[in-house]
């Protein structure tokens, strides 16, 4: 097969990705403090595991041959209805009010479940990998190597994501570090890791559920929400994508650094993620499949009251906040938070711990609730006065400052 084939090209960037992932994970290994406890999530672990499963299953394709588009769309509708399904037995199997016979035939048929949908999971991820790399040919999002090629290509593990330990002091919002943790701890464990963090009396912890993380392949949770998927995809490969230009590089230099990376891959995510949920819409489930209710007494959901404006809530929060810790008041600003915690949850809107650190790790990404920070409108403001996607991320991909997008906007 020629060098300049249309197959060959896409598996030789592939494979020159996955080297260049494998080295990064043996300096990683070197230089970075690896897992020191059983809580730790082992990142270079992660990336040599899957970056050559990823690769190896690229590489065996051709020998696979290609799914139709029904049968693409069967397997999908199948997994994401296998994602619902095993939630719910989950439900059934982790509730108290579950006798023990409803418990156990629960957790069979969670286990029954979880195996057929440890058969799918590389297939969808690899359908998924093509769909999002033909919109974000289609956005223009390309680079042109022998032709428009999408760099880094898309890659997807699904599994459960890493939590996040985030570390701010009790006296100012201010993220002051983050660790990863293993998904799934149990939440006594969770509760102690969090209790130990702030057993100094300066800290305020906390242990953050994630949506996702930009490993190589990025790694996305089972869940049944098609459409968050999808835009959860896309904010993924946006980390990649802008780790090759001066924005993503500069992600750890500053707090603004960092807020205008996931603002931009929020945005840009939601955008490519609404077109691939649109030109590949989810297929109802196949009559095989049987969304059943729990078993042992009805599902309950938390339902948002009317008239209550989450954002609003937590943004007048935010600043409240921020003016009682300016002032010294520690205490009465934990009250507020707490206070206004226990106020959403009879709305319907359930945080599990409401503190500093809650707000410095969600303000990283200023399109949020949780953030009162300027880069949010200004980067909405840009991409409304661009024609484009395309354009609107060819302008921030260089940023190295808040001050860039200052004068972007000034130049428009």
């Amino acid at each position: 097969m020629a060098l300049g084939s249309p197959r060959f090209v896409p598996l030789a960037v592939f494979a020159t990705l996955v080297v260049t992932s494998l080295a990064s994970s043996a300096a990683a290994a070197a230089f970075v403090p690896l897992p020191d406890g059983a809580n730790d999530f082992n990142s270079p672990g992660f990336v040599v595991r899957h970056a050559w499963v990823k690769f190896a299953l690229v590489a065996t394709r051709p020998l696979r041959g290609e799914l139709s588009r029904q049968d693409e769309d069967t397997k999908v509708a199948r997994f994401f209805a296998l994602n619902e399904l095993i939630a719910q037995q989950e439900r059934i199997a982790g509730d108290p009010q579950s006798n023990a016979g409803a418990a156990a035939e629960a957790r069979a048929a969670s286990a029954a479940l979880g195996s057929e949908r440890r058969g799918l999971k590389n297939t969808v991820a690899m359908i998924l990998d093509g769909r999002l790399t033909r919109v974000i040919k289609e956005a223009g999002l390309t680079r042109h190597v022998g032709g428009d090629v999408v760099w880094p290509p898309v890659s997807i593990e699904f599994q459960e994501p890493p939590a996040v330990l985030v570390k701010s002091p009790r006296s100012e919002i201010k993220k002051e570090s983050e660790s990863l943790l293993r998904g799934d701890l149990p939440i006594a464990r969770v509760r102690s890791i969090e209790d130990d963090a702030e057993r100094d009396g300066k800290t305020s912890a906390l242990v953050v559920e994630i949506g996702g993380i930009a490993m190589y392949p990025a790694i996305i949770p089972f869940d049944d929400d098609y459409r968050y998927i999808m835009q959860d995809i896309a904010h993924e490969w946006m980390h990649h994508y802008l780790y090759f230009a001066p924005l993503g590089r500069g992600y750890f230099d500053s707090a603004k650094l960092t807020t205008l990376n996931e603002t931009v891959a929020n945005m840009a995510g939601r955008e490519l993620g609404d077109r691939l949920f649109e030109a590949y819409p989810l297929a109802q489930p196949p009559s095989y499949v049987t969304i059943a209710p729990m078993a042992g007494g009805a599902e309950t959901h938390a339902h948002a009251a009317p008239g209550i404006d989450f954002t609003k809530e937590m943004r007048d929060l935010r600043r409240q906040v921020e003016s009682l810790l300016a002032d010294g008041k520690i205490d009465e600003a934990e009250r507020a938070m707490e206070e206004k915690r226990v106020f959403l949850a009879a709305n319907g809107y359930y945080i599990r711990r409401l503190n500093q650190a809650y707000f410095a790790f969600h303000g990283s990404y200023a399109d949020s609730a949780g953030s009162i920070d300027p880069i949010g409108p200004k980067l909405d403001d840009l991409r409304r006065k661009s024609a484009s996607l395309r354009e609107f991320v060819s302008v921030v991909r260089g940023f190295r400052s808040e001050g860039d997008l200052d004068r972007a906007l000034g130049a428009r």
